[in-house]
């Protein structure tokens, strides 16, 4: 291509075009980036292999357990401080159950071993609800809540499990939810507002920048309700979380 300047000489302009060994070498590199990002993706999936059930103490959560465990028995339940643990094959994948129990003093030992130390490995957390004590109990479920989810990094798929419809008491998955959500909302208004230093400067350690103002659609990964019962014969059982969990 040639170009006439104002004072008449000729100056030839040559469009810029990238040679073919060039574009060669850039597709490759992207290639060879692509694979390794999807191995990177693949070996981080398949290292998370288990799934952690937590809640309060009395939700239900070592009930549920055990019809997990076996669906024909009906499993005698304690309070227990240690950790109940069950291997499962999914779609030939060793996968792991594990039963946390609820009691306040253990739950440094949650954060500091599951969600923080063995984080990668948590494929997701099922947080038990008790449906038929949330009314009574409804601030000390969504200050848990708000801590398994903020200390898990936002990053873990959880299950909201609305435990115990069989009870006349029982609240449905909708009303605690919305119930989760406002509660939820004034635990972030407070802690925004909390000062954490000597020296009056706060330090902001919240699960969203919401506010008082939160929602569910806030957080980066969905949080999923489902209604359950473990005890026999009624009218909803754990089919939810055994199809969350793919058992």
């Amino acid at each position: 291509m040639e170009q006439m300047t104002s004072d008449g000489v000729e100056i030839e302009v040559k469009p810029m075009v990238m040679e073919p060994t060039a574009i060669a070498v850039v597709c490759a590199v992207i290639a060879v980036l692509a694979t390794i990002a999807f191995f990177l993706f693949r070996a981080l999936r398949d290292k998370a292999n288990t799934f952690l059930i937590v809640g309060l103490s009395d939700s239900g959560k070592t009930h549920i357990f055990g019809k997990i465990a076996n669906r024909n028995l009906e499993p005698v339940t304690y309070t227990s401080f240690q950790e109940n643990v069950l291997d499962v094959e999914i779609k030939g994948k060793h996968m792991k159950v594990v039963d946390f129990p609820g009691a306040e003093r253990l739950r440094k030992q949650l954060v500091e071993k599951w969600l923080k130390k063995e984080r990668a490995s948590l494929r997701g957390i099922a947080f038990v609800v008790d449906s038929s004590s949330f009314s009574k109990r409804a601030r000390d479920v969504a200050e848990f809540f708000y801590d398994v989810a903020l200390e898990s990094g936002k990053k873990i798929p959880i299950l909201i499990a609305c435990n115990k419809q069989d009870h006349g008491l029982a609240k449905s998955s909708q009303v605690i939810r919305t119930s989760l959500e406002k509660e939820i909302g004034m635990i972030n208004k407070t802690r925004a507002a909390a000062l954490t230093t000597t020296d009056g400067s706060s330090f902001r350690h919240t699960l969203t920048d919401t506010g008082a103002n939160f929602s569910w659609d806030d957080l980066p990964k969905p949080v999923e309700f489902v209604e359950c019962c473990a005890v026999g014969g009624a009218s909803v059982g754990l089919e939810g979380i055994r199809s969350w969990i793919k058992i």
